[in-house]
């Protein structure tokens, strides 16, 4: 029976992703001509995030994460997907977030950029969702933790829109491992 539920849960993610890979492709970088963006949103500490759909690369379920030694906290560690090896990254310590207490991530949101590409722990994939640029708020007080810099709004439904390209240009979370 479980096995049946992980292949269901795993099917799930796949169209998912399909459908996400679909929508990248014709997203509109922000400030298009429609001033809105399109984002996932995703879980992290019973709080609800997102990042614009132009910057997934893909959605997978959870996978082994293999642990390397003498890297940051954030940096669980690496997984293979397709081929490739990325990092792993955890929001809630790369955002100083509550750390105990909470439900074990489910999937991966794998980020990709130009230059680099990793992936973010999720409790739960949450949905697309379209917010008009306008609606995005500065920090609010009681998202205090998250560093400015990553932080690109919140939208009226509390869900911190995260800046994708800060966190693919931010040379801290390179993993060198020569």
């Amino acid at each position: 029976m479980a096995g049946n539920d992980r292949d269901r849960q795993e099917k799930i993610l796949r169209e998912r992703a399909a459908s996400l890979a679909a929508t990248t492709s014709s997203a509109e970088p922000a400030g298009s001509s429609n001033d809105s963006i399109e984002v996932l949103v995703f879980q992290v500490a019973g709080e609800r995030y997102a990042f614009e759909t132009a910057y997934i690369g893909k959605v997978c379920p959870m996978l082994p994460v293999t642990y390397i030694p003498g890297v940051p906290d954030y940096v669980v560690g690496i997984i293979a997907v397709y081929g490739d090896v990325l990092s792993v990254i955890d929001l809630r310590s790369l955002l100083d977030l509550p750390l105990s207490g909470l439900a074990e991530p489910e999937a991966i949101v794998v980020l990709r950029g130009e230059s680099m590409e990793f992936g973010i722990l999720a409790e739960a994939i949450l949905g697309l969702e379209r917010y008009p640029l306008e609606s995005l708020q500065p920090n609010l007080p009681t998202l205090a933790n998250i560093e400015k810099t990553y932080l690109k709004g919140v939208a009226t439904d509390r869900t911190a829109v995260l800046d994708a390209v800060q966190l693919l240009s931010d040379a801290r979370l390179v993993v060198d491992i020569d």
